[in-house]
């Protein structure tokens, strides 16, 4: 039976991924490096230290790599935070209202840094549905490490495999299944087929219509 849900943030609570590729296409610019879509796609998901030094294609020392993430996510939500609104994924607040009602505890568990969780629970108006946040910056292992979701399930006093997860990215996926939770994987960062490949248990492009009980069926 579940009976928690964890949220990813990025491409689940918002569908932002433009938003990020533009940051990131920007902070490339600024680094004298040309960052194509593929290339920040296909490091989605993991914590602004791996992604940098895989995009970037060197080491990075802790000082530099913080300073880095800091400049990426300052210019991410300059480009998204008067457009929160629009990029919210379809039909979340009703389905937060619905968890909630049903008394089922919410987490989020992020890569993000917690000025971004911020930005979204204040401009959304949600930080009141969630009882515990967990950010890139309180875990040591990045997704698709099982350590973010590991660690929202022991916030939340529930073992993982009561608890499901929503996520959009590969790694994410690969860490929800990994920590023995259910998955269900939302289609906005990544096709259908690329997702399948994953075998998640269950796949959704939004929120739209999808009730608490769906979740006592996975």
């Amino acid at each position: 039976m579940i009976k928690g849900v964890i949220f990813d943030m990025d491409g689940v609570l918002l569908d932002n991924v433009e938003y990020h590729l533009e940051a990131f296409r920007l902070f490339g610019e600024e680094q004298g490096k040309s960052l194509t879509r593929e290339d920040i796609q296909s490091v989605f998901g993991r914590k602004n230290w791996d992604m940098l030094e895989a995009l970037l294609k060197r080491r990075l020392e802790k000082e530099e790599a913080d300073r880095l993430a800091d400049r990426k996510e300052e210019l991410y939500r300059q480009l998204i935070h008067s457009e929160m609104q629009e990029a919210v994924v379809n039909g979340l607040p009703e389905f937060l209202e619905s968890l909630e009602k049903e008394g089922l505890p919410m987490a989020v568990a992020t890569s993000g840094p917690i000025e971004n969780v911020d930005m979204v629970f204040d401009g959304l108006g949600i930080r009141s549905r969630f009882s515990a946040v967990v950010t890139g910056d309180q875990v040591q292992h990045g997704k698709p490490h099982p350590e973010a979701f590991l660690t929202a399930a022991e916030l939340l006093t529930l073992p993982p495999e009561d608890c499901v997860v929503f996520e959009d990215s590969i790694s994410g996926i690969k860490a929800a299944l990994s920590a023995g939770s259910k998955c269900v994987a939302v289609a906005t960062t990544h096709d259908e087929d690329e997702i399948n490949t994953l075998s998640p248990h269950l796949v959704i492009l939004d929120f739209q219509g999808f009730s608490p009980d769906r979740l006592q069926e996975l």
